[in-house]
């Protein structure tokens, strides 16, 4: 027997020390949390003002937005500027979710409720009591938890698993989701009343693409802050990296941003500059292409003059400009995969994102 529940209670274990640290990030939120959301752009303040305007008030907040735009840092913005501030914020990645554990992480659990159970669990609802409970990822809640929350949502009570008692809880709750809900409740695949239930006030997070303005305060500040972190001393961005930021499409957003600069703080030496091909080693003259003075991407000139010579003439024959050229070369890329973007792109030396942005530039043109 001790055989056939012990990776249960292996688990179990694992699942109670998860808990015990997210209740400890509660506690111990990072100094730069809030300092993070900075911003001048236009797209930034309406978002900022979207949620001083609801913060006040006990309504039911969506955040929308594509995939590394921090929700969970406007999340807790809202909740620094809530009447519930001192009270615990807690997060939950509904996709990381085991579908066995979704009720007991959510509403919790009482002692030897299931298999190893030694102790009485409590839930993510309760821990949030008075406070804020953020449900990252909600899109991908499966159909029955989507059941179980909507009737916590309408009776503010919860009721853990094992349990035959309800108990009031009060919390916030602020969803988060990539995912298109109205589109999932037409597909069948989200509750139509918990989506009517949940998106009382939803906000739209805006994409770093979005706000060019910002792109330049976030990079000194994430350089500044992974500087102490790693131990470097840099002299700084250069202009030509700064004009490359700027021009860059950021298909993964501030987290892509985030990741980047740290990249480059490992790769500079002490008290250089960081440059633009430091940042997009991606672009460098190993794949044919070079970021100009404008931070923008052009082709490297090659060893082999006959070709450009060649390709100059041509286009000069058929009274192509630069930018069309470039569309043919997308196109013949992708024709010559089947369509296959990702393996267009190998072929280019892009990532599929840059590919498709570039497609999509190239056909609003």
């Amino acid at each position: 027997m001790e055989t056939d529940y012990a990776p249960d209670s292996m688990l179990l274990q694992l699942n109670e020390l998860h808990a015990q640290i997210e209740v400890l990030k509660t506690h111990l939120q990072p100094a730069d949390e809030q300092g993070f959301l900075l911003g001048k752009s236009p797209a930034f303040k309406r978002t900022m003002e979207l949620l001083e305007k609801v913060a006040p008030t006990q309504a039911s907040v969506v955040l929308t937005g594509e995939t590394g735009v921090g929700k969970e840092r406007f999340a807790r913005a809202l909740h620094a500027m809530s009447p519930r501030a001192s009270k615990s914020f807690i997060a939950i990645n509904c996709a990381a979710l085991p579908t066995d554990l979704i009720e007991s992480e959510l509403f919790g659990a009482e002692k030897g409720a299931y298999t190893g159970s030694s102790t009485t669990r409590i839930g993510r609802f309760e821990r949030a009591h008075g406070g804020t409970l953020m449900l990252d990822e909600l899109g991908e809640l499966p159909m029955d938890a989507q059941a179980k929350l909507l009737r916590v949502l309408q009776t503010g009570e919860i009721e853990r698993l094992g349990s035959t008692e309800t108990q009031k809880v009060d919390v916030r709750v602020v969803a988060a989701t990539n995912v298109n809900l109205e589109k999932a409740v037409e597909e069948g695949r989200f509750r139509r009343d918990l989506f009517y239930r949940l998106n009382v006030y939803p906000v739209h997070i805006p994409a770093l693409r979005e706000r060019p303005d910002d792109i330049e305060l976030l990079a000194n500040y994430l350089l500044q802050k992974y500087a102490t972190v790693h131990g470097k001393r840099v002299a700084g961005l250069s202009d030509r990296a700064l004009a490359a930021l700027r021009h860059y499409h950021w298909p993964g957003n501030v987290r892509e941003l985030e990741n980047l600069i740290q990249r480059s703080l490992i790769l500079v030496a002490n008290n250089e500059l960081i440059d633009a091909e430091t940042l997009f080693p991606q672009w460098s003259e190993e794949v044919g292409c070079s970021i100009d003075a404008k931070g923008k991407l052009v082709p490297t000139p090659s060893t082999q003059p006959d070709e450009i010579e060649n390709c100059l003439d041509m286009m000069q024959q058929k009274n192509l400009s630069l930018m069309s050229l470039e569309s043919k070369l997308l196109q013949t890329a992708v024709q010559r995969n089947n369509g296959n973007l990702a393996a267009a792109a190998r072929m280019l030396g892009m990532t599929r994102p840059q590919l498709s942005y570039r497609i999509k530039q190239h056909k609003q043109a």
